[in-house]
């Protein structure tokens, strides 16, 4: 039998809160997102169905290294990998940014995937023994969400930098900001109180046991929930840049001010987990967010220029919503000593999904000539998901 946590005191614990917050700024600001499209298909000369090769390649290594990763966290500790992660990724970024060669790059978004899969689902298995461990586990959410607000703002700025920096020195600088950002973030993680769990030693993950936490009664419905957002958002991420592009914004600049302004629109609207929760509750919420990201698709699919922000900052409720609610519900439906290794279950089949979708072949109409009738086709996907999530039986 696993022991008991080691409890957190209260200096430790703000001190951990902290550290956690600056970690979740830096660790997901990759500074070169906002010029991705042109740093690959641009600046390189690859076509768009290799650039959407190279984010295969990403999403095919970090699914392949979810689970191993998460069993690795559960049994020798969150806060090893949350130090680990932000270094590789730096490294890989350094790299990248050099390269030119289409089968380098290739290997080296699959390295960075693999990377990313380092610290998915170990930050917030380690969160939420800080939190429990302090005896607050009521504020759970709280602090998913706070998390997650630091999150997409230490992204929106470092996008918003990030393309400033490949409009005046070049997309490979961008790169390497990137990299001096996983630098901080490693350096916040090391600062990290131990919290028992997260020191390692103390759970036995096993294959069992996570079959076992799968198919507790309400986790296979917030999985389910968590892949059709996490897809639908993603698809719409990758339409960012060539929906500007089409409508003729080439300017790195404005797409870098557009990706900072977005996440910062979406930890603005993180405000509202815990008052919309609250009210309208697991389902309800479910629901609304799937709504929400239907009308997003149809305006952009429907309007013109003039309501792209508008609605590209609607979608971003979507983001606002997406970890801290997925997040803490399967936290608060599945045993300690198997956290880690479901949470990177949930972003295993996530990105499967979405990767699978991207290796289907249909990308190079969907971002060039079909680009209207491809949001159209999102926005009748998302509305029928809200429908399906609203007759689901909420023990599912």
């Amino acid at each position: 039998m696993p022991t008991a946590a080691t409890p957190v005191s209260d200096g430790p614990y703000r001190r951990g809160l902290r550290c956690f917050r600056a970690h979740a700024a830096l660790t997901f600001a990759f500074a070169w997102v906002p010029v991705m499209y042109t740093a690959f298909t641009v600046d390189r000369g690859f076509s768009a169905a290799q650039y959407l090769q190279l984010w295969s390649a990403y999403y095919l290594a970090m699914v392949s290294a979810e689970l191993p990763w998460g069993w690795v966290a559960d049994r020798w500790g969150q806060r090893r990998l949350l130090v680990l992660g932000p270094l590789w990724l730096g490294a890989c970024f350094v790299v990248l940014g050099e390269t030119t060669d289409f089968r380098a790059c290739w290997l080296l978004m699959a390295a960075t995937g693999a990377g990313h899969a380092m610290i998915s689902g170990a930050d917030s298995a380690y969160l939420y023994e800080l939190v429990s461990g302090a005896g607050r586990v009521g504020e759970a959410l709280h602090e998913e969400t706070v998390a997650h607000r630091w999150r997409l703002f230490g992204v929106s700025v470092l996008d918003v930098l990030g393309g400033f920096v490949a409009y005046a020195a070049g997309t490979r600088w961008a790169f390497h900001l990137g990299a001096a950002a996983m630098l901080g973030a490693a350096l916040a993680a090391a600062r990290l109180p131990p919290t028992g769990r997260s020191a390692g030693g103390l759970g036995q993950p096993s294959l069992r046991g996570l079959l076992h936490s799968l198919s507790r009664p309400g986790v296979g419905r917030a999985l389910l929930w968590y892949v059709a957002v996490f897809v639908l958002l993603r698809v719409g991420f990758q339409l960012y840049q060539p929906t500007l592009l089409a409508r003729g914004a080439s300017d790195l600049r404005l797409h870098g001010l557009l990706f900072g302004l977005l996440n910062l629109a979406a930890g603005l609207a993180a405000f509202g987990v815990l008052a919309v929760h609250r009210r309208l509750g697991d389902r309800g919420t479910a629901v609304l967010v799937l709504l929400l990201v239907a009308a997003s698709f149809l305006g952009l699919g429907l309007a013109g220029p003039a309501l792209l922000l508008p609605l590209f900052c609607l979608q971003q409720v979507g983001f606002g919503f997406l970890q801290p609610v997925g997040r803490t519900t399967l936290n608060r439906l599945i045993p300690g000593e198997q956290r880690a290794s479901v949470l990177s279950a949930q972003s295993l089949v996530a990105r499967l999904a979405f990767g699978a979708l991207l290796a289907t072949g249909l990308w190079d109409a969907a971002l060039g000539s079909a680009l209207d009738q491809t949001y159209l086709l999102l926005a009748a996907v998302a509305a029928a998901l809200a429908i399906a999530f609203r007759m689901l039986p909420i023990r599912a």
